[in-house]
């Protein structure tokens, strides 16, 4: 069956000259939201949705809707480039012909994704080295290809560093940069109006997906992005799944308790025994997941223990090819 679509897909204002889009996803997580953000000429584009028909198509009426064209597109920024994020970018550039906005940090990270090959061999021995069986690597991967397709080169016309500030019909945009969720996740805030756009870094019923990088600190990154977002005025969150909510601080409250009792988890099943990342990830998610899913959960919690590790609680020990972890 194609992707579901709904009445809902057709853009609602939910601010003037702001127009949010739910386009359609073939995953568990059914629609991501882009934005058309009014400029003084053309429209701001936050995101752009998977490379499917179904959100091309879907895009297409809402901007039909909206009494726009493509060529009225003229700016796209990316809030990160996983693939429901960026996989149109490479259609709609051509189509726009606009200028394209993403983050220093995931412009070099989306160069590692696109080399496909070399990251998918990397992937698969982080996997090994975590205490995946052989066979479900191999399930991992082929659950992973279709997905993959939607990562490509970009050679974006603005490389962001955090700080920048685009002028919209509702006040300037400045760009804040939020690592964590991917290593160049940027939030868009509108001070005049206290609205943020969050992108995937904060969703009202779900705890975005903080995956492990080599050789950086994906929590403690998110952490500190969330600390920061604290200190702002915000009365409005425009995510990237789910509908807008307001509340911020509660929520990150939340979310900061959440991976607090997540780490005392991880620690309180190391006191027993010496555990790869893998037989975490079993004892955490009790029910079983997908290949899909199994593959996030192994990595959200080689980014616990990544942050467990720099605080000096946990210790790394090989044994025969297997990284295995111990309460220091």
């Amino acid at each position: 069956m194609p992707p579901r679509t709904e009445a809902s897909n057709v853009p609602s204002e939910v601010l003037p000259g702001v127009f949010r889009v739910k386009l359609p996803l073939p995953f568990e997580l059914s629609s991501i939201n882009v934005y058309l953000v009014r400029l003084r000429e053309g429209y701001l584009l936050v995101d752009c949705g998977m490379d499917t028909k179904a959100s091309f198509d879907t895009l297409a009426r809402a901007l039909e809707t909206a009494g726009a064209g493509w060529t009225d597109i003229r700016e796209i920024l990316l809030t990160h480039v996983h693939p429901d994020h960026m996989g149109l970018a490479p259609r709609l550039l051509k189509l726009t012909k606009a200028q394209l906005w993403m983050h220093a940090e995931d412009a070099e990270f989306l160069e590692q994704l696109a080399d496909y090959e070399p990251y998918r061999e990397w992937s698969a021995d982080v996997l090994r080295d975590s205490g995946v069986p052989e066979k479900v690597i191999m399930q991992i991967g082929a659950a992973a290809e279709g997905i993959h397709q939607n990562f490509r080169r970009l050679d974006p016309d603005c490389i962001l560093v955090g700080g920048e500030r685009i002028a919209t019909a509702i006040g300037e945009l400045e760009v804040v940069w939020t690592p964590g969720h991917s290593p160049g996740h940027v939030c868009l805030y509108a001070r005049e109006r206290r609205v943020l756009f969050s992108g995937d870094q904060m969703l009202e019923f779900i705890s975005p997906n903080i995956g492990w990088h080599p050789g950086r600190d994906p929590l403690g990154e998110f952490l500190d992005s969330l600390a920061a977002l604290s200190q702002l005025d915000i009365d409005l969150i425009l995510p990237s799944h789910g509908a807008p909510f307001s509340g911020h601080r509660e929520w990150i409250q939340k979310t900061v308790d959440h991976h607090a009792d997540r780490c005392a988890r991880i620690l309180a099943l190391l006191e027993r025994a010496p555990k790869a990342a893998a037989a975490l990830a079993d004892s955490l998610w009790e029910n079983g997941l997908t290949p899909f899913h199994y593959r996030f959960a192994v990595f959200e919690v080689l980014a616990h223990l990544e942050y467990l590790e720099r605080q000096g609680k946990v210790a790394r020990l090989k044994q025969d090819g297997v990284s295995e972890w111990r309460v220091a």
